[in-house]
């Protein structure tokens, strides 16, 4: 038994290498496995000139040129605001009432000074009218005081007279001729006279007008239909010359300003200046609104990198003022130009050309994009490097670089 125990792990230990070794000697070894490299599966597309209207994206903002902020013209008190923002108006409707008491006694007092200037000047046409009744009279007396002096002289002469006599009747002459002379200035002086109250009676006259009209400002009227946008006093405040009152907009007038690039803006100066129609639109709830370019900026701001151009919507249905929308601008047609998938353009102006299945690199000028039939968008490009055709490559690859098969 003692030898068994000693014998028998031998003898699986010996069979255990003899399977080992039959297996060994007969494995069969595997072929090596090979890495294939796949040649890449592009798209090429060939290079058609043709004639297209290159659409742009642009990113507009709504803005209204007649954008009003109502002040106050007069000091007084805020009785009533009848309009709150957001409010609909129509042109003349009232939106602002002002306290007219004080304007209304600065009519009174100026109704009072016409008056008063009214009767000086009667008082002064009748004053007149007196003095030139007055003036025959004293030329009478002065006749008979130069008879008086002329019988006092001869008296005086023959000694039968006086000088006392004498000098008394030259005295009543020279005081009726310095009365005929004071007649005489305020009869000449009459038209200067009516003059200078003419000038009071029409500075009085203007300052009722001014009174009035201020009055008419007590009562802030809508100065063209639109909508309110701000509302910037209450019942009470104290308003004065210039206070800010009410701001609104012409709700019918609104136009969208976007900014065009720089390299588009010969194109579109070119049809404004022909009266050439220029299409764009803007998608707004699922509904499209269909615009016409109106003009173009006649100035670039600081930091721009394009120009500002203007859209009118003929139907009045743009969204409310300040809203930010997309508009798709429709170029005018150009010719000599190709239309490809966006995925061909690499970097900012450079496209592949397929040529001998091996890649050549073509510098190109973008002109605007545009939406096909099925509505997938296309770049358009100048057609200028592609006079000779050729096989555009269409797909993405990521790393295309000159020369590559």
């Amino acid at each position: 038994m003692r030898i068994l125990k000693f014998i028998l792990p031998l003898l699986v230990l010996a069979v255990g290498v003899g399977i080992f070794q039959h297996l060994r000697s007969n494995r069969v070894e595997p072929e090596p496995i090979r890495s294939q490299v796949r040649p890449p599966v592009v798209a090429v597309k060939e290079a058609v000139l043709q004639s297209i209207s290159p659409q742009l994206t642009l990113f507009g903002r709504i803005e209204a040129p007649s954008n009003s902020e109502i002040s106050a013209s007069i000091s007084a008190d805020v009785l009533v605001v009848r309009v709150r923002e957001g409010d609909a108006v129509e042109a003349g409707e009232v939106m602002v009432q002002l306290d007219d008491a004080d304007v209304t006694l600065q009519i009174l007092q100026r109704k009072a000074s016409i008056a008063e200037i009214e009767a000086q000047m009667e008082s002064d046409r009748l004053a007149y009218a007196a003095d030139k009744e007055l003036l025959a009279r004293e030329q009478e007396l002065l006749a008979l005081a130069r008879k008086a002096v002329d019988r006092s002289r001869t008296l005086a002469r023959s000694r039968a007279g006086t000088e006392a006599t004498l000098d008394n009747a030259l005295q009543q002459e020279e005081q009726q001729l310095l009365a005929i002379t004071q007649r005489q200035l305020r009869i000449s002086d009459h038209a200067s006279r009516q003059k200078l109250w003419q000038a009071r009676l029409d500075s009085a006259m203007a300052a009722l007008d001014q009174a009035e009209r201020d009055n008419e400002r007590t009562v802030v009227r809508a100065p063209y239909s639109g909508r309110i946008n701000q509302v910037m006093v209450s019942p009470g405040d104290r308003a004065s010359p210039g206070t800010p009152l009410v701001r609104l907009y012409d709700s019918h007038n609104l136009e969208v300003r976007a900014q065009v690039p720089g390299r588009y803006i010969p194109t579109l100066q070119q049809a404004v200046d022909a009266d050439t129609a220029v299409a764009a639109s803007v998608r707004r709830n699922d509904r499209v609104i269909e615009l016409q370019l109106d003009r173009l900026s006649a100035s670039v701001a600081t930091g721009q990198g394009g120009v500002d151009v203007f859209f009118r919507a003929d139907n009045g249905l743009l969204p409310v003022l300040g809203t930010t929308v997309e508009v798709s601008l429709e170029l005018p047609t150009l010719s000599g130009v190709v239309a490809v998938s966006p995925d061909a353009l690499y970097g900012d102006n450079r496209i592949y050309l397929v040529e001998d299945d091996r890649l050549r690199s073509v510098e190109v000028s973008r002109l605007g994009f545009r939406l096909d039939e099925a509505g997938h968008q296309q770049l358009v490009l100048d057609g200028a490097p592609f006079a000779g055709g050729g096989r555009i490559l269409v797909s993405r690859l990521p790393q295309a670089i000159e020369g590559a098969s």
